[in-house]
């Protein structure tokens, strides 16, 4: 073929400029089926602007480029929209290979439908377990088989205006005292005490419970009420969320009253924050990235802490494990080969992960590997290095709660943030609600529809 190429060079010039053009597009189809060779692995996602060219850049590209045998496709949609679509094509047989659901409450539902594959013989072949924090492991596990890896892993904290802290001589909060104490200050001075707001995402009233769950009746407590040891309308669990409903409807602590809270958003709330309008905020890790852009952006400092101990029944600092996002396996997918190889690549490739969640300030694509001190990039927030710094020690202790949306089965995972407001507007007493919880919790386990959760240690 080559030497053809050159003989023709020496003919007239509308034979050569022809026979290039063949020269060339021989190549182009050359490559083209090279790309086509390779065997295509789907993986629904959720969209978001920001995020999604990363995704595409260091999670998609980057495994293309790193093997010959799969075509990694990465399909952004909406959320909502995504599950709806995703959950219609599985129970019809199809969908994508890598499946990426919100957390286990959704793997439980998919499991017990039959739709995702056994990741036990891989797990046991590729090491996974050793990988990988043990909480954090064992939150994919049902029925004794590993069946979803967590995406993100994630925490409640308290981030504070540093500057504002510091101007007024103000103590960071550790104790219920220290911080009714420091909320009156705030207010005093015409701010309020926490910004955060519900608009956009009602399950947000979740945080806040798990919060005053956690910190007053401590995690003992709550571990004992999940698996069944304890029940929901023991007193130390109605003092908490009396206090809750106090700081919330009483004290207006969130952006300053109940109605404030239930009106403002995401874009909202990190204003007020950032401006601000608001001392503190109370808030999940996936945050770091949207505080940095804000508050990070202005001329103040910001800080964060572990949330306060709210009784002597949980005097320690702790942080409450969640899992944000989960992957797993199509059983029905047409490329389960390929969406292994796709999962073993993320879990054995740390520094490629790292490299990612440090994009987003450790707020997303944060994979619960075994990291040490040395792991943790030095190229990032300053707060956002000490943070994971803390967490791995305390957790490490097995000084950590429990979030909700990971640990919660589906009815009384709804219901511990829908019927709140119920709650919070005086329409039914803590008593009668944590009843009712209860009620909720007896059918869950009564049905299997529990979900893991890790031993204490």
């Amino acid at each position: 073929m080559i030497l053809k190429f050159f003989n023709v060079i020496l003919l007239n010039g509308g034979i050569m400029i022809r026979t290039l053009i063949s020269f060339v597009s021989l190549i182009i189809l050359s490559t083209s089926y090279s790309a086509l060779a390779k065997t295509k692995v789907t993986w629904s996602m959720e969209s978001n602007a920001d995020r999604d060219p990363i995704m595409i850049e260091k999670l998609q590209n980057a495994y293309n480029n790193s093997q010959g045998n799969y075509e990694l496709v990465i399909e952004f949609e909406d959320n909502e929209t995504r599950l709806t679509s995703m959950r219609t094509a599985m129970i019809g047989g199809m969908g994508p290979d890598i499946v990426e659901t919100p957390g286990p409450s959704y793997v439980k539902e998919y499991h017990a439908a039959g739709m995702l594959e056994n990741l036990d013989s891989y797990a046991a072949e590729f090491g996974w377990k050793d990988k990988m924090i043990p909480w954090a492991y064992s939150s994919g596990v049902f029925e004794g088989s590993l069946y979803a890896i967590p995406k993100t892993h994630e925490s409640m904290v308290m981030l504070y205006n540093k500057t504002l802290f510091e101007e007024n001589n103000w103590k960071v909060p550790t104790t219920l005292e220290e911080l009714e104490d420091v909320a009156g200050k705030i207010k005093a001075k015409g701010m309020n005490v926490f910004s955060y707001g519900s608009d956009g995402w009602q399950p947000t009233h979740e945080h806040l419970v798990g919060i005053y769950l956690n910190n007053y009746a401590g995690p003992q407590a709550v571990y004992e009420a999940i698996i069944g040891e304890r029940e929901w309308t023991d007193p130390v669990f109605v003092e908490a969320l009396e206090l809750l409903k106090k700081h919330m409807v009483d004290e207006g602590y969130w952006s300053g009253s109940l109605e404030n809270y239930y009106a403002i958003g995401w874009d909202d709330f990190h204003a007020q924050f950032a401006n601000r309008g608001a001392a503190m905020m109370t808030i999940g890790t996936w945050t770091f990235q949207a505080t940095q852009l804000g508050i990070g952006a202005s001329d103040d400092e910001w800080g964060w802490a572990p949330l306060p101990s709210l009784s002597s029944q949980s005097p320690d600092p702790n942080f409450m494990i969640a899992i944000g996002t989960t992957m797993s396996v199509n059983a029905n997918g047409k490329n389960k080969d390929g969406a292994i190889d796709v999962l073993n690549w993320i879990m054995s490739n740390k520094d490629k992960v790292l490299d990612i969640a440090k994009d987003f300030e450790f707020g997303e694509m944060v994979v619960p590997l075994t990291l040490s001190s040395s792991d943790i990039p030095t190229d990032i927030a300053p707060q956002v290095q000490d943070y994971l710094s803390e967490y791995a020690r305390i957790t490490g202790e097995g000084n950590y709660g429990y979030c909700t949306w990971t640990f919660w089965p589906a009815d009384p995972g709804v219901h511990i943030w829908k019927d709140m407001e119920v709650v919070w507007a005086g329409d039914i007493s803590v008593e009668d609600f944590l009843y009712d919880h209860q009620k909720m919790w007896d059918k869950a386990r009564k049905n299997g529809d529990t979900l893991p959760v890790p031993l204490r240690n």
